[in-house]
């Protein structure tokens, strides 16, 4: 067998499977409408695994979870009501769970995603458009999505509280 082959073939063998991001930094940032205020907060992630070759999409993976309890807005009072059963009830459900589908390439260094996004006893498919840009040894993600409070029972309708809420996602790391 040639040089050239073992190359090959080791070359082959590494595009089908794709480096894990190491020691990933990871944001979670919302926005919500309450009162007529934006009201920002965050969420801690407590686990993230990346495995993303944007040659190599169907070998992708991108599993996050975030602990709710973690919630933080600003105000004390506000973020132990979060917690509570009729929010994220974070006694019962102790974890935010984001698991990729699959992925596109919408542009360059743009792709979209299809996720089940798990809050609570509730699963739906979603959908997040990010970009992967690398500087040097470290990569950079960001995504932007919107999801419907409702559709994972947190809180109930109310006429001050946005059923809306804006999430931005971000990770870093080397790999």
């Amino acid at each position: 067998m040639s040089m050239f082959t073992v190359i090959m073939i080791l070359f082959l063998l590494e595009r089908g499977n794709p480096l894990p991001l190491v020691n990933a930094q990871c944001t979670v940032n919302f926005t919500v409408g309450n009162a007529g205020l934006e009201v920002e907060g965050t969420l801690k992630v407590k686990d993230a695994n990346i495995i993303f070759d944007p040659e190599n999409l169907q070998h992708a993976s991108i599993q996050v979870s975030a602990d709710p309890s973690s919630i933080e807005t600003g105000i004390g009072i506000r973020d132990k009501h979060l917690r509570r059963n009729d929010y994220f009830d974070t006694n019962t459900y102790p974890e935010i769970r984001l698991q990729s589908k699959s992925f596109r390439e919408t542009g360059k260094n743009r792709f979209e995603g299809k996720f089940d996004l798990t809050i609570k006893s509730t699963t739906k498919e979603i959908t997040i458009p990010f970009t992967r840009k690398t500087k040097g040894e470290i990569t950079f993600y960001a995504g932007d999505l919107e999801i419907n409070r409702l559709d994972f029972n947190i809180g109930e309708q109310s006429l001050t509280l946005d059923e809306t809420v804006r999430v931005k996602v971000s990770a870093s790391g080397k790999f």
